[in-house]
């Protein structure tokens, strides 16, 4: 690829940092590094109170194309809602701040957007584990990446998206997601999922990349992935959040609308393994609310199904939710 700035589209780089300074030189390094070059790398730290605000600042006066933003502690949705605000580029891409990518990460999928015109193009992963410097290839745990391009029905969509939850290994349409007005949950962990599915949906065409390009670090405790029950309730939150966008965006798809009544009663059903406080029980209890808005939206054995779940919920506690939709199978 010609490498001149003026005549290649700006491609945005978001990265949202929070406590990542053990790992931030070497992200920030492979992001400058890329062969690519007309880049804008937007970081915003998250109250940070490691060294990264200091090693953002460092960075930021090597390279001109580094831009550096602080807030209090707000959250990944927060921080990437805020990012996605600050975006110029007519694509851009989601880099975790203790991750790594190739040097050639965004030339060979802009390569890919601009062969098969596609508003997201994703590649492989390494998971790269740090507890026995292990570098895992991403397929084999996930097979389904082996798939070059998911189907166009709306059921396929969310299936593929709920099979690619990773929002930082793609290069996305700027476009994309101004025109159709697709943000992260805040306040939520497990923001991906939501996103994914609205992008999913409304992405004219997607196409996957069958090269390892971006090594994602696990291993690390302190990870909001770590953390089961936050999980959990992130899920169910992001899977509520998707059922109401849908609704009000007159989404009508039977044989989709399935497949979120399923994903809600399986997220509602998780729960059941956890202390069940306020928190739990606000997202059981706006779960359930849901259901009847759904219903008839869904083909009649499902409408079957959430009829009988209904019923039972009335007449139990909000602990005892999660345990009828672990009967309602």
């Amino acid at each position: 690829m010609k490498k001149n700035n003026t005549s290649q589209p700006l491609i945005s780089i978001l990265v949202p940092v929070y406590n990542a300074g053990k790992y931030l030189p070497e992200t920030l390094v492979s992001i400058k590094n890329q062969t690519y070059p007309n880049l804008e790398i937007i970081c915003i730290d998250d109250g940070s109170t490691d060294n990264s605000p200091a090693i953002l600042r460092s960075y930021a006066k090597m390279d001109k194309r580094i831009h550096v933003f602080y807030q209090k502690n707000r959250g990944a949705a927060f921080t990437r809602n805020r990012l996605l605000t600050k975006t110029h580029g007519e694509y851009f891409a989601f880099i975790d701040a203790d991750d790594k990518v190739s040097p050639n990460y965004i030339e060979k999928l802009y390569q890919v957007a601009i062969t098969c015109q596609s508003d997201i193009v994703r590649s492989l992963y390494y998971l790269n584990d740090i507890t026995n410097n292990q570098l895992i290839p991403c397929d084999e745990v996930y097979k389904e990446f082996k798939h070059p391009e998911p189907a166009q029905k709306p059921v396929c969509r969310i299936q593929a998206a709920l099979d690619d939850t990773q929002v930082w290994l793609k290069l996305i349409k700027t476009s994309l997601i101004k025109k159709h007005h697709i943000q992260f949950l805040n306040d939520a962990v497990a923001e991906d999922i939501s996103f994914e599915i609205l992008m999913y949906l409304y992405a004219s065409k997607i196409s996957f990349l069958n090269e390892y390009l971006y090594y994602y670090r696990i291993g690390n405790s302190h990870s909001f992935s770590s953390n089961k029950q936050a999980w959990a309730i992130g899920t169910l939150s992001n899977i509520c959040f998707v059922c109401k966008e849908l609704l009000n965006r007159k989404f009508t798809d039977k044989t989709a609308w399935n497949l979120m009544s399923q994903l809600l009663l399986h997220s509602i059903r998780r729960m059941r393994k956890f202390p069940m406080g306020r928190q739990e029980e606000e997202v059981c209890k706006q779960a359930v609310c849901l259901v009847p808005e759904i219903m008839p939206l869904c083909t009649a054995y499902m409408q079957w199904k959430l009829t009988i779940f209904c019923k039972f919920c009335k007449y139990t506690s909000v602990s005892k939710i999660p345990y009828i939709a672990w009967v309602i199978r």
